[in-house]
This record gives structure tokens, C-alpha cells and sequence, in this order.
């Protein structure tokens, strides 16, 4: 059911054809990639899994994954991106029956999308309440605040159970006296053990217990910014203030993408180099304070014994393997927009060396500022550290609060953040806009109509995360739905292209564009036929063995909600093989027999290979023809001002008698 239409006599479009847009420049592509590449988790989860995973020594199978699955990955959909100058579906021209892998890749992003919202609006959040002189999450003395926060060295304000009771607190937990506390129960108390009479002959009654103590940064994250229930099961209330800043959130990327890449490959001018800034900055102002080197030594210190543990190998390959932002789409849909002749092998080897480079600065950056904090409040790095949603909007918060002129710095870390999730969410929309685009060109022409519905509908799909129950949908959505299902779209990519188009061929169209062989192009085949894939599938192999269900905060989740988490990963999954027996039925190349339907959709369309008519032409119509050709042919078209006028012949029409 592929839409594109035929080229009319004389290589030209239909007039009813919508143009499909390009790069201005080509620093517009590299910046967009690097800024969709280089996202949050490069921020927020390497520099943990570093530390958790013995330190430097995690450095060894992350570089080996990044050698063996990472790169070779990335540089293949970069270049049957831009071979094949069409998006995330139409793509699969090049194989009919992996169409939808496609559709896979979309929904992947679309799902996501819905909830990365919701963290850019936690961003912003944090930027506006930075705009004060103490900061509302570094004091106790709030209405949010209960009666177990602590905002100063836990050494000097956790205080210890009563001597004579022989009782001593686990560590991170202190002794809480609930005497005289009219506001706290004793069934809210977070106990490890209660204290009554019954323990100890001839005594008082003493309601207390040992208690965790909260950071102020934590009750201002749980119970101010969310206003967490028990659980996703009891809704709670709408989050007025957290919607208003999710729904800025969709108005600022609605306005970056209504006019395309022209418009948002110079808006990440900004977005993607600001980032880069903070970041240095705040290396250098945690390098200043008094713990910023204990912390550093956490971070880098090799302990070797890890790498005995498959757990270590298993979580380098899946922060390679999502880092890089593989198997979305998005490096599909950016890639196509490039000139024919672009030297892709040089983007890909650049762009994964600057999000691996990015990943270790980051790691830097973090743990200077969490020594600093830890050496303030009298604890250990280990008991300050985090991932995610908490180090970002918890663990971090609370570590520039304690520098001088904390705002500034508050300002500057959740600005970076908000421009890291919108570099993001710009390619996870432009992969579904491109990729529906190109298959019903219709919308292209209503694009500003077609962008605003759907900014609307993912919208009003994030209503229940902006709930006072709304971080478990966020955390139940992100824990599925971009999980399982992202690796068997890039199994399914990887394979079809090399066992099925043949690595051959897809090599030989690499020097169709650049000129040359890649360097080490026997690599290219061995990565791309055997070690790739093979590390894709034991990838998730080691998924399904460490399989555990959703939590946050310790939190389970119900039967229903685990359900849900799975369809939302379904929906996307059964797409490859629901696409399948659409084409086996109903393409019109499938003719004959079950086994013959089958041959036939597994070969490319007739009109698959370059857009430029007269690179197709040359391209598909002469034997062994020289890769040099077509490309002196992509850089006079660039000079023509327009090839449909020029006083060159054109190539005869084509259609499908290939």
C-alpha cells in the first residue's frame, strides 16, 4: 500500500505531489542528531550505571558495546536514511514485508512522546520556582514539609533512640519521638520498630520509632511537585499548576516543529550547544567545592570484579543501545532530509563519539556537585546518589542548594535539562510526522493543521500524569512501552537489511553516496551480519532473565496497570507481523501462491533507490555503474537551480519494468 506516486515523462513529480523538504544546511542535520542523541539518560542514568557498575572498569564493556552494536546500528540507519530519501515507513520500500517495522518505530515514538512531556514540564516547574532568593526545596519550614525533613548535616539533626532502650536505628534512619506530635500517628510513622511498654517492664509509654529522614529536595519533589498517593490506583486530584506547564510544554514544541526542519534545524542552534555550556560550567563550580573530589573517585575508581558480573555487561549494552537513539525512527526520518552525496559514514562515527564523550563529562559534572552535597550533610556519595527522575529533580535540586548563589545555578541545570527533552521530543515528532507524511502525502499539505491535532491528542493522553497519581503512569508507560518492543524493531531493521537486501548491495550504495568504501568496510560486513544482531538478541535474552515487574519508590503496581504496560508495548510490537499479512494479502505485488507472495515482498519496490529521478535512473538502469557517477551527478543537481528546467536531456520515465 505504498502511496508515492510515479514519476510522470521527464522525471518530474506530479504536480499534485507536495514537495518534500531538506536540510538547509548541513550543520542543521549534524546539531539535530547530536541534539536527539545526546538526551537525559546521558545525564541522569550513565553516570549511576558508571558508579553502580564498578567505576572506570564499567568504561571497558560500555566501549565494547559501543564498537560492536552502538555504531554499527547507528551508522545503518543513517545510511538507508538518506539512500532512500523517505521516512520511517515508506522506507520499507526497500522490503515490503518489514513495512512494519515502520509503524513499529512510530508508535514506539508516539507512545513515548506522551510522557516526555510531562518531564519537560517538570523543567519548567523547577526554572520558574528558580526565579526566588532561597529556594523553595533547600528549607523544612514549608506547608508541604513534614515532620521528617531534614535540611541540614543529617549527622547533627538525626537524633539517636534513648540510651536505656538498647535500641539503635539502620542506617539512614534516625529516632523519632511522636510525643506531643498532634499531627503525626503512629500508623504514619515509617517504622522499623515501635517502642511501647510492652517491651521493657516498668516504663512509660513511648510512641516513637525509627524513622527515614527526607531531604527537602525529596518532600518538595514527592509532595509538592507531584503530590504522590498511595498508589496508581487512587487518581487524586488534577495538577492544575503541572498541567498549565505541560501544556506550555506541547505550545513550545508545536511552534519549533510547525514549519519543519527549516525552522527547528535552527532552532537547535541553541538547543543543542547550550547544554554543553551549563554542563561546563557546572564542572568547573563543583570542581570548587570542599567533597567534589570524593565524589569524582566514586565515580572513576575501576573495580575490576565487576566485570565478572553479566548484570554490568548487560546494562552497558542497554545504555549503548538507548543512547544512541537507534530503532525510533528519528535517524531514519533526519537522515532522508540529506543531500544525496552527504559524507554519512563521518556523521555517524562524529555524532556516536560526542554522546559517548557527553556521557562521561556528564559523569563528571554529577558526581562533583553530589561530593560537595554529601560532604555538607555529613554522608556518604553512596547514600546521596541516584537515577533518573531522582538525581534530575531530587538528588541534584538539593546539591546547588547548598552552593552560593544557589538560583543561578538551579536556573542553569533545569534550563539545560528542558533543552536536552526538547532537542528529544523534536525527532521523536518529526519521525511520526515524517513517517505518516510520506505515506499519505495529503497531510503534508495541512501540516500545521495535521502537527497541532496531534500535539492536542498526546496532550489530552497525558491527563492522568499530570494527576496527583501521575509519576506511576510515567514511570508504567516508560518501563514498557520503549523497552522490549524497541529491540525487536532493531533486530527486524538489522536483519532484513543484512540478510535480506544483502550487506553487499547496502555497502555498495554507502559508496554511492560517499565515494568510497568506508574504512574498514570487512568490519561493517561482520558487524552488520553477525554481531550486531546476535548482541541485539542476547540482549533480549538477558531482558527477559532479569525480567522485573514496574515499581516506583518500592511502589508495585496492580494487575490491571501491569496489563496495561504490556499492551502499550504490544501495540507497537504486533504492528510487524499485523503489517506482514496486510502485504501478504493485499500488496498489489502479491501474486500467487503463500511462498511466492512471501518471495516476492521480500525484494524491493521497482521504484526503490535514490529520490533524485536522474540519480534513480543512472542508478537502476546501468550495469556495475561507477559510484563516482552518481555522485558528480547529486553535486551538479545541487548547482542547478532547478533540474526540471534544465537544458539537459532528461532520463526516460520509469514506473515498475525494472
Amino acid at each position: 500500500m505504498d502511496t508515492e506516486k510515479p514519476m510522470i515523462e521527464g522525471g518530474k513529480k506530479a504536480k499534485d505531489e507536495p514537495e518534500r523538504e531538506t536540510w538547509d544546511k548541513k550543520i542543521d542535520f549534524f546539531l539535530s542528531c547530536i541534539g536527539y542523541a545526546v538526551g537525559l539518560g546521558n545525564i541522569w542514568r550513565f553516570p549511576y550505571l558508571c558508579y553502580r557498575n564498578g567505576g572506570g572498569a564499567f568504561l571497558v564493556p560500555y566501549l565494547i558495546f559501543l564498537l560492536i552494536c552502538g555504531i554499527p546500528l547507528f551508522f545503518l540507519e543513517l545510511s538507508l536514511g538518506q539512500f532512500g530519501a523517505l521516512g520511517p515507513v515508506s522506507i520499507w520500500k526497500v522490503c515490503p514485508m518489514f513495512k512494519g517495522v515502520g509503524y513499529c518505530m512510530i508508535i514506539i515514538s508516539f507512545v513515548v512522546c506522551v510522557y516526555y512531556n510531562v518531564i519537560i514540564a517538570y523543567s519548567l516547574h523547577f526554572i520558574v520556582n528558580s526565579f526566588t532568593s532561597t529556594l523553595p526545596w533547600s528549607t523544612c519550614n514549608n506547608d508541604w514539609n513534614t515532620d521528617y525533613c531534614r535540611d541540614k548535616s543529617f549527622n547533627s539533626t538525626i537524633s539517636s533512640p534513648p540510651e536505656w532502650t538498647g535500641v539503635n536505628c539502620s542506617k539512614g534512619f534516625g529516632w523519632f519521638d511522636g510525643n506531643g506530635q498532634t499531627n503525626v500517628s503512629a500508623d504514619n510513622l515509617n517504622a522499623v520498630l515501635y517502642l511501647n511498654r510492652s517491651d521493657w517492664a516498668n516504663t512509660t509509654e513511648i510512641n516513637g520509632s525509627c524513622v527515614e529522614f527526607k531531604t527537602a529536595s525529596q518532600e518538595y519533589f514527592t509532595y509538592k511537585v507531584l503530590r504522590l498517593t498511595e498508589g496508581i490506583e487512587v487518581t487524586g486530584n488534577m495538577q492544575w499548576e503541572l498541567f498549565g506547564f505541560l501544556v506550555l510544554a506541547w505550545v513550545i514544541v508545536f511552534f519549533c516543529l510547525f514549519k519543519g526542519v527549516k525552522w527547528s534545524g535552527k532552532v537547535v542552534y541553541f538547543t543543542a550547544t547550550f547544554p554543553y555550556v551549563v554542563l561546563l560550567i557546572l564542572l568547573i563550580r563543583g570542581a570548587m567545592e570542599e567533597g567534589a573530589y570524593k565524589g569524582v573517585e566514586y565515580y572513576i575508581t575501576p573495580n575490576i570484579t565487576k566485570l565478572g558480573d553479566i548484570r554490568v555487561w548487560s546494562d552497558a549494552a542497554v545504555q549503548i543501545f538507548y543512547s544512541l537513539g537507534a530503532a525510533w525512527g528519528v535517524l531514519l526520518s533526519y537522515s532522508s532530509l540529506n543531500k544525496f552525496n552527504n559524507n554519512v559514514y563521518r556523521d555517524a562515527l562524529s555524532i556516536c563519539a560526542i554522546n559517548c564523550g557527553t556521557s562521561i563529562l556528564a559523569g563528571f559534572v554529577v558526581f562533583s556537585v553530589l561530593g560537595a552535597l554529601a560532604h555538607q550533610t555529613g554522608r556518604d556519595v553512596a547514600d546521596v546518589v541516584d537515577q533518573g527522575a531522582g538525581l534530575a529533580f531530587v538528588a541534584y535540586p538539593a546539591a546547588v542548594a547548598n552552593l552560593p548563589f544557589a538560583p543561578i545555578w538551579a536556573f542553569l541545570f533545569f534550563f539545560m535539562l528542558l533543552n536536552l527533552g526538547l532537542d528529544s521530543q523534536f525527532g521523536m515528532i518529526e519521525a511520526v510526522v515524517n513517517g505518516l507524511f510520506d505515506e499519505f502525502p495529503i497531510f503534508r499539505k495541512n501540516r500545521v493543521k495535521f502537527l497541532a491535532a496531534m500535539c492536542f491528542i498526546q496532550l489530552i493522553l497525558a491527563i492522568p500524569m499530570v494527576t496527583e497519581s501521575g509519576m506511576y503512569w510515567v514511570t508504567l508507560i516508560d518501563w514498557y512501552a520503549s523497552g522490549f518492543s524497541l529491540m525487536i524493531a532493531a533486530v527486524c531493521e538489522i536483519g532484513c537489511i543484512a540478510w535480506v537486501y544483502g550487506v553487499k548491495r547496502f555497502l555498495y550504495d554507502i559508496e554511492c553516496m560517499i565515494g568510497y568504501k568506508p574504512a574498514l568496510w570487512q568490519w561493517w560486513w561482520f558487524a552488520w551480519m553477525i554481531m550486531t544482531p546476535l548482541t541485539i538478541v542476547l540482549l533480549m535474552i538477558t531482558h527477559l532473565a532479569f525480567y522485573s515487574p514496574a515499581t516506583y519508590n518500592g511502589v508495585a503496581f496492580p494487575s490491571w496497570a501491569e496489563a496495561l504496560g504490556w499492551l502499550s508495548a504490544m501495540l507497537s510490537i504486533l504492528s510487524i507481523p499485523g503489517w506482514a499479512v496486510y502485504q501478504i494479502l493485499y500488496h498489489p505485488r502479491a501474486k500467487g501462491t503463500f511462498t511466492e507472495r512471501v518471495r516476492e515482498l521480500l525484494k524491493c519496490d521497482p521504484d526503490w533507490g535514490p529520490r533524485d529521478p536522474k540519480i534513480k535512473y543512472k542508478y537502476r538502469h546501468t550495469e556495475n555503474v561507477e559510484p563516482k557517477e552518481l555522485i558528480n551527478i547529486s553535486k551538479k543537481s545541487e548547482n542547478d537551480d532547478d533540474s526540471t528546467t534544465s537544458k539537459t536531456s532528461d532520463p526516460p520515465s520509469y514506473n515498475s519494468d525494472v
